[in-house]
């Protein structure tokens, strides 16, 4: 299975969600993304983290490594294999204007390691964008995390 860059702009355009090709972080465990996209690619050797090919682009998912009180944490206290985090990188960049999000949601800022790319971050729907700063109109990366209102389930440096 494969999501497409149709189904990409429909799921913008309709609703914000933190919900990639039916994979919903906090919910989805590694086997339903692997009933979903297949095995990683061979050379994705992480147990908590995997890259996957579509025919539309690239998925890195991080999974949790365990409850708060199992080392190490990824930080969220759900069980271990439980997606934390979904990054897509289409083949083809959509236009923002595009996916006609209402941008006021998002808060826009510069990435503090590479220069050349800025975040669109909505934290309450758990969706980032992420633009080429010299073509700020291209998105180039989708990342889907936990919405803030699973805030409570993060781990404290004292749960460690």
């Amino acid at each position: 299975m494969h999501v497409s860059i149709t189904f990409l702009l429909l799921m913008f355009t309709c609703c914000q969600s933190n919900i990639w090709n039916g994979i919903v972080p906090l919910r989805s465990t590694r086997s339903d993304v692997e009933k979903i996209l297949g095995l990683p690619t061979p050379d994705s050797v992480a147990h908590h983290a995997a890259d996957y090919k579509t025919k539309d682009g690239k998925v890195f998912i991080l999974y949790s490594s365990g409850p708060c009180n199992t080392k190490p944490s990824n930080g969220w206290n759900v069980p271990e294999l439980t997606v934390i985090q979904i990054s897509f990188y289409p083949n083809v960049a959509p236009k923002l204007r595009d996916l006609r999000l209402d941008l006021k949601k998002f808060e826009k800022r510069p990435d503090p390691e590479i220069l050349n790319e800025i975040y669109y971050t909505d934290e309450a729907d758990g969706i980032s964008l992420t633009v080429d700063s010299g073509d700020p109109e291209t998105v180039i990366g989708f990342r889907y995390f936990p919405e803030s209102k699973y805030d409570y389930l993060k781990c404290s440096s004292r749960s460690k």
